[in-house]
């Protein structure tokens, strides 16, 4: 389904849905037509209290579906060491340049945010259940990572450097920041040129932090092992996103999601082809950085449309948080809140064009 350009059957009935709420931008739409702001669906005022006190269909799927033990905060796996589902969150921010490929590190973090960054994407990589031996080319902060990652309960947050107006209000949040060299473990491949060459790994990164240092709270809501996401099937999407064009095929023997870029398999230095559990694609507006105007900065508070990505079916969904401490929370057309595959999960943070900076990013659901 080409984002904006075609229609399908479920994307129709969501939207008939999605009529009785208020606007979100973008919303589906049987419009052949229509502009990326009207092609996801629209925002629901409905909670998941709501949901669960009020609709007994609602309540059913909950209690039946939830996985009902503690988890792994991040990915809503099985907790099989309580001292490394305790243990600080550490974000690296790694970069998507042409000539920062191939990345290090990226496939043991347990949440992905690929954000734009002025040209090519930039990830905030989030590791917490496992570790990263050499993660990077590590490159600077943005001033959108202050809201962006600050629901993991002040995380090691790892950058190369950055505009001083950005590190230093990064700084001014209650997250932990280590620049290049402050800390142990940094260091410069030598087969590599600045400014593509920082690397770390995650554990030295996590020893900054003193022993007091909070874990992250659970961030979203997984299906209990077995059970079967609704939505409509799926074979995965193709986004262009700022200056590079992402692929995520479904690999139903896996039940995992395969990643390309520029037509290619997206590949790590080691040989790993990326994959992901599940893959949201959030669409949020970017205006200009107050640190810096040539900079993005991408709102991920409020509301927005959303599409999630989740064994082998697609769920157009709204996304809202009511501040930074707070995780995202992405809620279906029917109010309850969206389940995902317990593991990986990638965020796709695409530009809706409302905001200040200027771009539309595009989405071809297959």
């Amino acid at each position: 389904m080409k984002f904006g350009k075609a229609m399908s059957v479920v994307a129709v009935a969501l939207a008939l849905v999605a009529c009785e709420k208020t606007d979100a931008s973008p919303a589906p739409t049987t419009t052949a037509d229509t502009s990326p702001s009207t092609t996801v669906p629209k925002a629901t005022t409905t909670t998941e209290e709501e949901s669960t006190t009020t609709s007994s269909s609602s309540t059913s799927s909950t209690t039946t579906t939830i996985a009902p033990d503690p988890v792994m905060p991040l990915t809503g796996q099985p907790i099989t060491d309580p001292a490394v589902a305790a243990r600080p969150a550490v974000v690296v921010k790694v970069s998507n340049d042409p000539g920062a490929r191939p990345q290090s590190g990226l496939d043991a973090a347990d949440i992905v945010f690929e954000a734009w960054g002025a040209g090519p994407t930039r990830f905030a990589s989030v590791f917490q259940s496992t570790d990263a031996p050499k993660v990077g080319p590590i490159r600077s902060a943005r001033t959108q990572d202050v809201d962006l990652v600050g629901s993991f309960n002040g995380a090691v947050f790892a950058c190369s450097g950055g505009n001083a107006r950005a590190v230093e209000a990064i700084r001014s949040s209650d997250l932990l920041v280590l620049t290049e060299g402050q800390g142990p473990g940094w260091y410069l491949d030598k087969n590599r040129h600045r400014p593509h060459a920082t690397f770390n790994d995650t554990a030295s990164l996590r020893s900054n932090a003193a022993p007091d240092r909070p874990g992250p709270a659970e961030q979203y809501h997984y299906r209990a092992a077995g059970a079967e996401s609704p939505g409509e099937p799926s074979a995965g999407f193709k986004l262009h996103i700022e200056q590079v064009h992402v692929q995520w095929d479904y690999d139903a023997a896996k039940n995992m999601y395969m990643r390309s870029q520029e037509g290619k398999p997206h590949v790590l230095a080691d040989g790993t082809h990326l994959d992901a559990d599940n893959v949201v694609v959030l669409w949020i507006d970017y205006g200009h950085s107050t640190a810096d105007a040539r900079s993005p900065d991408g709102g991920t508070i409020g509301t927005g449309s959303a599409v999630v990505f989740t064994g082998g079916k697609q769920i157009p969904a709204t996304w809202s948080r009511s501040d930074r401490l707070q995780p995202i929370s992405l809620t279906a057309a029917d109010g309850s809140p969206v389940l995902l595959t317990p593991g990986q999960t990638w965020f796709e943070l695409a530009n809706t064009g409302n905001g200040t900076f200027p771009g539309t990013d595009e989405l071809e659901i297959l």
